[in-house]
């Protein structure tokens, strides 16, 4: 008799078994396949209803929130997660302090970038949209703690909880906000509302207690590791949408909403499936021991890569079928079509990529990754502008081309660095 589990005794197992990559893999790629499908019928609706200078100005605005936001990523919540035992509640203390500083200098600091980017485009509607979106900054220090301790427990099931939550959230007000009449606020707004939800559900999941530490002294532990890994997140955000600016500024805030209608429905699959894996694989690497990193970290791109790329390359080869259908013909009228063939290969060096930076990171060498991050960020940037002067498919084969070289000599040297010949260098 076949050895079945019925769904409630399933799920039990699910909660109980201890947490491995494979499982945490799947809860991710669960939350992002959810992510997707709501943003697909979010896009759909929006596509159709708003026009391509709409998801430009949505383009800059979100891409300066995420530019700030990336600090945030990285501030604590890494750093603490690899902590020692006998250090962690202490440099929680100090980080939650900290953390509160840190939200409202960002506030501050996105609606400065706000006005500046505002005059640098000359639409005053920018700044309005990008000062009402710091507010969600507001809602990460109650629970960045509680997201520190999910993480290090490797309970991505929580996390899984909280993005898919925030996904749906997210497309549902898209498509009220878009068929009421929004405008481009119908893509700025859910961004914001839909924030308080990520602080109930790890609030929910964890408890902690802030002791206010007695004094202001901040522990090197936390500066030592989280210095450069704002470093790396900055960099890696401003990599992921320079090419919003560049084709904003120096073209049209129409052609970049073509662009930025493209680079969505290309690469947003790829990205939730990069992202599912990166959030996975760090914890996972985190708990490896020293000498196990490298190969750990390279059967997790093998296992990673078997899936990921026949679905890309399957995305690519079914583009011309399914954007006319699903989006409509103006999309392929206005060029979208092989804008978004490009941007979805270059998905695949950036599997290559991702598992470096993650590798790096958990080794306890983030420094390094950052050098990394420079060196993408500059062969992105040589590529881009090398390829402006031929419209935004210029951009995207420059994208396509600065990530493919960008790969080689980060794989080579993460290997170098991660080899469980060489210790030594593996320490933090």
């Amino acid at each position: 008799m076949p050895n079945t589990l019925k769904p409630k005794a399933l799920l039990n197992r699910l909660r109980t078994e201890k947490p491995s990559f494979g499982r945490n893999m799947l809860w991710m790629a669960l939350t992002q396949g959810v992510h997707r499908i709501a943003r697909l019928g979010a896009t759909l609706i929006a596509a159709r209803l708003l026009m391509p200078e709409a998801f430009g100005i949505a383009a800059i605005v979100l891409t300066v929130h995420e530019l700030v936001n990336a600090i945030t990523h990285s501030a604590f919540v890494p750093a603490l997660v690899q902590a020692r035992d006998d250090a962690f509640d202490m440099l929680c203390n100090h980080a939650h302090r900290l953390n509160w500083l840190l939200c409202i200098l960002l506030m501050g600091l996105q609606c400065a970038i706000g006005y500046g980017v505002s005059l640098a485009y000359n639409d005053p509607i920018l700044f309005p949209a990008i000062a009402v979106l710091s507010l969600s900054f507001l809602c990460l220090p109650p629970a960045t703690i509680h997201a520190a301790k999910v993480l290090r427990e490797n309970r991505l099931n929580v996390v899984a909880r909280a993005e898919m939550g925030q996904s749906l959230g997210e497309a549902v007000l898209i498509i009220v906000f878009a068929v009421a009449g929004f405008g481009f606020w119908a893509l700025v707004l859910p961004k914001l509302l839909t924030a308080p939800y990520w602080t109930y559900v790890y609030r929910r999941a964890t408890s902690w207690t802030p002791t206010p530490p007695n004094h202001w002294r901040i522990p090197p532990a936390l500066t030592r590791f989280s210095g450069p890994m704002i470093g790396n997140e900055v960099v890696f955000a401003l990599r992921n949408h320079m090419d919003y600016l560049l084709i904003g500024f120096f073209l049209s805030l129409d052609v970049l909403g073509v662009y930025y209608f493209a680079f969505n429905a290309g690469l947003g699959l790829s990205l939730g499936l990069l992202r599912a894996y990166s959030t996975a694989l760090f914890p996972h690497l985190c708990a490896t021991s020293e000498a196990q990193k490298g190969d750990s970290m390279l059967r997790g791109m093998r296992l990673f890569a078997r899936f990921a790329v026949p679905v890309i390359l399957a995305q690519c080869l079914l583009a011309p079928w399914y954007v006319p259908i699903l989006f409509g013909e103006r999309w392929v009228e206005l060029g979208a079509l092989p804008i978004l063939i490009l941007i979805c290969l270059s998905a695949l060096p950036r599997i290559v990529l991702d598992t470096c930076s993650q590798g790096l990171r958990a080794a306890g060498v983030p420094g390094i990754d950052l050098k990394l991050q420079l060196l993408t960020t500059v062969l992105f940037g040589v590529g881009m502008m090398a390829g402006l002067p031929w419209g935004i498919q210029g951009v995207a084969t420059g994208i396509l081309i600065g990530t493919t070289l960008a790969a080689l000599p980060a794989y080579a040297l993460t290997h170098r660095r991660l080899a469980p010949t060489t210790p030594e260098v593996l320490s933090p």
